[in-house]
């Protein structure tokens, strides 16, 4: 999705790639276990578990280097669990980052708006995953590939718990939260100040502007949400994919 531009009639072209060339910086994709590439090895069951899986992979790159963070739908929790645990680990914080299409970790159990995937049936669980806008086509012959691949999607954030310690005005831990509740409103930034860009999907049926309005409270850098005229998985989609990056290219020096 980040370092691919098709071929021929599918061809599509990425601003954040030209800026990437223009600039002299890398595009590091991640791709997890159990997909593409590594289609052979074991899914990973929690965002937390991504992160630590990622972070000795790529600490090196960022020890000296400025960096963002880009994360769309589930990316944008296990990009969170991957700042918290490169802070904790010593590491400079990005300069930016861009998240879209979910809400913040913080959303109550009672206001995720899915449905657990552990107590579905399988025509549940695809009449959920088409809320999602996932293309009819994975429900026919790709099926038997990314059902799997679907059902531990949904395990790393039917599974999320938030659990990050609050922090006050002075910077100083006030706690911990093992679930969220009202309390979590008096999050200060979560102990982050990078300027931090948000998007939704004007037609995404799940994840709502104002979810997404919630990341503001885990920074006391600069916030915006931006919208993008599209679904769930708008990144899947030529013209607003090539609009989100964009967008993304632009608020970069």
């Amino acid at each position: 999705m980040y370092t691919n531009e098709g071929v021929g009639a599918r061809r599509a072209v990425s601003p954040l790639l030209d800026w990437c060339r223009a600039n002299d910086a890398e595009c590091l994709a991640v791709q997890l276990p159990g997909r593409g590439a590594r289609l052979r090895e074991d899914l990973l069951g929690s965002a937390a578990e991504a992160a630590a899986a990622l972070l000795p992979i790529v600490a090196s790159k960022l020890a000296d280097v400025p960096y963002i963070v880009i994360g769309h739908s589930v990316g944008t929790w296990c990009g969170y669990e991957f700042l918290q645990l490169a802070r904790k680990e010593g590491l400079p914080m990005p300069t930016k980052v861009f998240w879209s299409n979910f809400p913040s970790p913080n959303i109550p159990l009672s206001d995720r708006p899915w449905k657990p995937n552990r107590e579905l049936s399988e025509e549940a669980f695809k009449t959920e995953s088409r809320e999602w806008d996932v293309n009819e086509i994975v429900f026919t012959q790709l099926w038997g590939t990314y059902h799997r691949i679907m059902r531990a999607d949904f395990e790393l954030f039917d599974q999320y718990t938030f659990a990050h310690a609050r922090v006050n005005a002075a910077g100083a831990e006030t706690g911990t939260e093992e679930h969220a509740d009202n309390d979590s409103k008096k999050l200060l930034g979560g102990g982050f100040d990078f300027p931090l860009t948000t998007f939704f999907g004007t037609r995404d049926r799940k994840i709502s502007r104002d979810m997404v309005l919630g990341w503001q409270e885990f920074t006391s850098g600069k916030f915006e949400i931006v919208e993008v005229e599209g679904n769930h998985l708008f990144p899947l989609d030529k013209e607003p994919k090539t609009l989100w990056l964009q967008h993304i290219a632009d608020r970069l020096p």
